[in-house]
């Protein structure tokens, strides 16, 4: 799973580029609110087949709830970016939203030892790093850092879950946000930027049967047939998308530019 809701403010006008001989898009930077102290998250947006069309009227400074878009991690530049999805311009009385899910296998195990991945703070504060791997179709995945923080006062303990619970090749699905820190290099004197999703909620795969037998899926109901089916909104139905990031083979998503990666192995992953 990779399902993205957010808010955000378009930096510029948007652009048609190529993404292929024979397909365009149409990008743009926008910026995400900043949450708590942090800064405002810097993130380009794609958008393809008929919302690209409505995107484009759409000018710099305007403000825009995007819905169902999915997100990619790009190794190379190391930045995310936003694809495709809803786009429905909004005022500033709509509230902000930052919605990050994703469901995928940990690659790797927690080292309690490394302060890269596990540590606490004089203040009481518990930080965990964690890695996911999300299946993006035809045997690809993009590798997702997220962290959790927590306090020793707080009822949901997400840092200790992830410590005590993921381990390589453990499935997760997990909700968080994009957030951004934002500091000035005291070597260089420049200043930098660094986006990562930080952990609001997450939900364990279920564990197999003892024989590591699949469990019986037994219908808790009864489906609809076309005859009994109320009418809604006119009688009109979901159309089928002409946005090619839905049209990707197996339902998984289209390739793209970029250093993307392949599926890593999970008994291969150096962590």
């Amino acid at each position: 799973m990779n399902h993205v809701c957010v808010c955000a403010q378009l930096n510029e006008t948007p652009r048609e580029v190529y993404i292929s001989a024979s397909s365009t898009a149409m990008r743009c930077m926008v910026l995400l609110p900043p949450v708590g102290n942090k800064a405002p998250t810097p993130i380009q947006l794609n958008v393809y087949g008929k919302t690209a069309e409505r995107f484009s009227r759409l000018k710099e400074k305007s403000l825009v709830f995007i819905y169902g878009a999915k997100i990619r991690y790009d190794l190379e530049s190391k930045t995310h970016s936003l694809h495709g999805g809803i786009i429905h311009q909004v005022n500033d009385e709509f509230p902000i939203i930052n919605d990050v899910i994703l469901a995928g296998r940990c690659v790797k195990d927690i080292d309690r030892e490394d302060a890269r991945a596990f540590k606490t703070t004089s203040t009481g504060l518990m930080i965990c790093n964690q890695t996911l791997s999300v299946s993006t179709g035809r045997n690809q995945a993009d590798l997702f850092n997220f962290y959790a923080i927590n306090s020793h006062e707080d009822k949901l303990n997400n840092a200790e879950l992830l410590v005590n619970f993921t381990r390589k090749g453990v499935g997760l699905t997990i909700k968080g946000r994009l957030v951004t820190d934002a500091w000035t290099d005291q070597t260089t004197n420049e200043k930098r930027v660094q986006t990562k999703i930080q952990l609001v909620n997450m939900t364990l795969a279920p564990k197999g049967n003892v024989n590591d037998q699949p469990r019986e899926i037994k219908s808790q109901t009864t489906v609809s047939t076309p005859e009994n089916v109320s009418t809604l909104w006119g009688g009109r139905t979901l159309e089928e998308s002409t946005d090619p990031w839905n049209q990707a083979s197996g339902g998984g998503l289209p390739e793209l530019p970029g250093q993307y990666g392949s599926a890593p192995n999970l008994e291969e992953v150096p962590f």
